[in-house]
């Protein structure tokens, strides 16, 4: 897996510019729209096409997407979510960006959803396109964050468990070799012998390496280009995200392009942001509506990689928020 690279924030603020005009969440404290849920009728569904998996295509996408889990909901706040742990009397406690359980009175509260998309600050724009493809499936989506600022994995990967999120997927934009550019080359990592987060990978690898082709542009070569595991030391997924993201399918999906000037152009290009965006998107209504499998499936030259023992290390200062209790 490739290491993002620092130039991530130039990029930033190109794809912000282009992100302009996107709708953005209502963070007044009024407290959240509700959200609809589809009455759940992914089983009688399956019994309507067990004995011929053919019909499943006749069927509409709204009947097949299942409802999402039963959660205590995340809070959307100043350009990030967190999830809730506890409801109390005129707010919430929840676990802030650093990974501590606080206390907040203001924000916009979400009960539940589909997808967890989490995005690096490089690539929210391009999450952004794709929380829009999405709704209009009526998938319903939460983003980890949209602007710039760091959040403990642990609390990102949490978000799947507390809005009962299906789908985690943790987008990143990585710089690749670009003296060996050529055909688009993407790296998924799965959760290790999780048959469901391997097909989602397949999935969104087949996906983006079609939508990036189409492009017509050549794209750094990463190391291990394809969908594969990737363990620690101890013997469980490297990630952070993909250990504890709960019963979500979760997957880690690295682009290549962030210091080549072709790509980096492109990718900051409505019609760039749209093609990767569209991919992904696609992938997971296929995920979530059929049994469809992916391809891009390898056995991997590097299958353990060691991880400290204590975390990423380094100072995380939380944003102005307050231990529970403390008033």
């Amino acid at each position: 897996m490739s290491t993002p690279h620092l130039g991530a924030l130039f990029l930033t603020s190109v794809l912000a510019l282009v992100a302009c005009g996107t709708s953005g969440v209502a963070l007044d404290g009024q407290g959240a729209e509700a959200n609809a849920l589809p009455e759940d009728s992914s089983t009688a569904v399956a019994d309507s096409t067990e004995s011929d998996p053919t019909a499943l295509a006749t069927v509409p996408f709204a009947d097949r997407l299942p409802s999402p889990g039963i959660g205590l909901g995340v809070l959307e706040l100043d350009g990030y979510t967190v999830p809730i742990l506890q409801r109390v009397v005129g707010g919430w406690v929840v676990l802030s960006p650093c990974g501590n359980e606080v206390e907040v009175v203001n924000g916009v509260e979400r009960s539940a959803a589909h997808v967890v998309l989490d995005p690096e600050p490089a690539t929210a724009p391009i999450a952004r396109v794709i929380e829009r493809r999405l709704a209009e499936s009526d998938v319903i989506t939460v983003l980890s964050r949209w602007t710039n600022i760091s959040i403990d994995a642990s609390t990102r990967a949490r978000l799947a468990e507390t809005s009962g999120a299906h789908v985690f997927v943790s987008l990143r934009l990585v710089a690749g070799d670009a003296s060996l550019a050529g055909p688009a080359g993407v790296e998924v990592v799965h959760q290790a012998d999780d048959e469901e987060s391997r097909r989602l990978g397949g999935l969104i690898y087949a996906g983006l390496t079609g939508a990036m082709d189409s492009l017509g542009s050549s794209w750094p070569a990463l190391e291990e280009p394809g969908v594969r595991p990737l363990l620690n030391q101890r013997g469980t997924d490297y990630f952070v995200v993909l250990r504890e993201s709960g019963d979500a399918a979760a997957v880690v999906v690295d682009i290549p392009g962030l210091v080549a000037p072709d790509t980096v152009v492109l990718l900051s290009t409505a019609d760039g942001q749209a093609a990767i965006a569209g991919a992904v998107a696609t992938a997971i209504e296929q995920f979530l509506g059929s049994e469809a499998s992916g391809s891009g499936y390898i056995d991997p030259v590097e299958l353990v990689r060691s991880a400290p023992a204590g975390g990423a290390g380094g100072e995380c200062t939380d944003p102005l928020l307050a231990p529970p209790g403390d008033k």
